[in-house]
């Protein structure tokens, strides 16, 4: 019968738990699911992290080439962000094109990306040859909050980035690898972006929103913290009340220094 009325009345079905300020899932309404983090999951990549948001789960892996600098950046590297989301991780999602929300988050992520490291220091040899670093996150099960989940695989993922060593022939001016990767070079970081989502559900903001709070809220708030509390980009697609607006952000503040602390608590061993 619960069951029954979930699936028919969605909204009431959850108004009926907020009232008693609890979420349908047993957390408080400003309750977070578990988060783990999990790094150097990928032999083969330079970097990268398996994060989990209760049952979400998100994998990100940096492969690098060396590749032509860009036109207008010549002495700069680049770092370029994509994520899948399989129907095997939802089956709301179809094979073929990507999904809507897959290019969203990407864009997102591309946001973020472009001022995480100083590109500058991926370069080789100006305006020849420079590191072309393709971060690629897939969503193994989406329960929600992908988006958090993303950015937090990527900062782990970027924060575990050791690049091979290369060798520059002089005559020829041809670049290598060195055989084994060499000495290899810790990826440098300028700062570290945490995501916090609160899902906007009548007059209440749900950190962390599954995938059933999803599908029935008014809209949602993001944004990006770095270590020193700094805001790096915000996304919202819904209108929030000063003093709404105010207590979510406060909120969100202590949420990424939470997530910052389990992030660094992670190995930034050489692989």
């Amino acid at each position: 019968m619960a069951d029954d009325f979930r699936f028919a009345q969605p909204k009431q079905y959850q108004r009926l738990f907020l009232k008693d300020n609890i979420r349908p899932d047993g957390r408080s309404k400003t309750g977070c699911r578990e988060v783990k983090i999990h790094t150097n999951t990928v032999s083969s990549a330079l970097g990268s992290a398996m994060v989990c948001y209760g049952n979400t789960r998100v994998i990100a892996g940096i492969k690098g080439r060396l590749a032509e600098p860009t036109i207008n950046n010549p002495a700069s590297g680049y770092i370029i962000p994509n994520i899948s989301l399989p129907p095997l991780c939802n089956s709301k999602y179809r094979a073929g094109m990507p999904a809507d929300k897959a290019v969203s988050i990407s864009n997102k992520l591309d946001s973020i990306c472009t001022d995480i490291s100083d590109l500058v220091e991926l370069s080789i040899v100006p305006g020849k040859v420079v590191w072309c670093l393709y971060l690629d996150v897939v969503c193994i099960n989406d329960d929600g909050n992908v988006l958090d989940a993303a950015v937090l695989a990527v900062t782990a993922a970027l924060y575990n980035c050791w690049l091979p060593e290369t060798n520059v022939n002089e005559e020829n001016g041809l670049v290598t690898l060195i055989p084994g990767g060499g000495e290899k070079k810790r990826l440098d970081v300028k700062f570290l972006p945490i995501a916090v989502t609160l899902s906007v559900f009548d007059e209440a903001t749900l950190p962390d929103p599954t995938e059933s709070e999803e599908q029935i809220e008014d809209g949602s708030l993001t944004c990006c913290i770095d270590q020193d509390g700094k805001m790096r980009a915000m996304w919202a697609s819904v209108d929030l009340p000063d003093d709404m607006l105010a207590a979510a952000l406060l909120y969100i503040q202590k949420r990424a220094a939470v997530l910052l602390s389990v992030l660094k608590k992670v190995s930034r061993d050489k692989p």
